[in-house]
């Protein structure tokens, strides 16, 4: 579309871009607006500046204050070439300048250019629908693919807050057939597509080995061994292998890359569990016989898994909320004074937002 108040001028612009474009006549800005919110839009406007009742500024303006309106890019085309001139269009949104007396060669060169990046833009912004459409398809046959009803949850409290749909925390607990319960707690790089796809693999492992009734090293071994063949290299997860012997008074623990678990007795730390091996799916074998721990549980106890998704909340200075943080509040849960979804609302106050940047996730294991 052509805005200028003046015919003559319409008629040079026409004549210079009629072979290749279709061109609509705009005799005043008021009349433009009517003809840019009215579809077929057009896919570019020449608008020149220096018009009575309305003049191209303001036609501007409201083009930019019209949601329907405001991606169309718009030239000015001006017998002022001042910079101040220029600068104001641009700021309010304009794309590019033409001075007159009008360049035919100029003008289409401008035209081409600028409608070519229209183009582009469109192009661009439908392939990202595309994407989105694809990304919330694959999402939801994840999820559908990590809902399980073989997750028992005896013996268990936790929070599980993903950073988006496609959450890159796991959390498995089984019991075998006797009486021994695992609960695996996993945290894949990144949190997300790729990290949630991984999930399936390990939950199937994980349950069909629970059934069976399997050596929980064994099921460690096959865990590691799922993702260093199966997932591309830089896809593997850190993660917290816990066994509970039948009759609960002695536990095994593989911590592979989480932070410290704590175990609590009495409401105090007993033991704080670190790291012992090297995260699951990046090498072919790992040590299970000397990475491990074991000890001994009495009625009452505790033991806490959490992800660096909350260790690593920052604040706006760039302090991390920390381990100790963390143990503050597991004195409380222990005591029985919190439940874990308050941890969401401390996390919150500390980072100044609830929007983290990582899945959050912890489990109490009630021994």
């Amino acid at each position: 579309m052509v805005v200028d108040d003046t015919p003559e001028n319409i008629d040079v612009l026409k004549e210079t871009l009629k072979n290749d474009y279709t061109v609509r006549p705009a005799l005043n800005g008021a009349l433009a607006l009517k003809i840019a919110a009215v579809y077929p839009q057009p896919d570019l406007i020449l608008l020149d500046v220096m018009m009575p009742v309305m003049d191209g500024y303001e036609v501007m303006r409201r083009l930019q204050a019209d949601e329907t309106t405001r991606e169309i890019p718009v030239i000015f085309v001006t017998a002022i070439s001042e910079t101040e001139s220029e600068l104001a269009g641009l700021e309010l949104g304009a794309v590019d300048y033409i001075t007159k007396p009008i360049n035919p060669p100029i003008v289409k060169a401008r035209v081409q250019t600028h409608l070519a990046l229209r183009e582009a833009r469109v192009k661009l912004e439908q392939q990202n629908l595309e994407l989105l459409h694809e990304k919330t398809l694959v999402e939801n046959i994840i999820t559908r693919m990590r809902s399980t009803r073989s997750f028992d949850d005896r013996f268990l409290r936790y929070l599980i807050s993903p950073a988006d749909r496609s959450n890159g925390d796991i959390l498995l607990s089984s019991f075998t057939p006797d009486g021994r319960q695992w609960v695996l707690v996993g945290d894949f790089t990144g949190h997300g597509l790729p990290a949630a796809v991984a999930a399936p693999l390990i939950s199937h492992v994980f349950y069909t080995r629970a059934r069976e009734g399997k050596n929980i090293e064994a099921v460690l071994e096959e865990i590691n061994d799922v993702l260093y063949r199966q997932l591309p290299a830089n896809v593997f997860m850190v993660g917290c292998l816990v066994e509970i012997a039948a009759g609960r008074k002695k536990i095994k623990l593989w911590n592979a890359g989480m932070p410290q678990c704590v175990f609590m007795q009495e409401g105090k730390v007993q033991r704080r569990m670190g790291s012992r091996n090297t995260p699951l799916g990046i090498t072919a074998q790992i040590d299970i016989q000397n990475s491990h721990e074991a000890f001994d549980a009495r009625d009452g106890s505790r033991l806490y898994v959490f992800s660096d998704g909350i260790t690593e909340v920052d604040n706006p200075e760039g302090g991390l909320f920390g381990c100790a943080r963390v143990e503050g509040f597991l004195a409380d849960l222990a005591a029985g004074s919190k439940m874990p979804e308050e941890l969401l609302a401390l996390l919150e106050e500390y980072h100044g937002s609830a929007n983290f940047s990582d899945d959050i996730t912890l489990v109490e294991i009630l021994v």
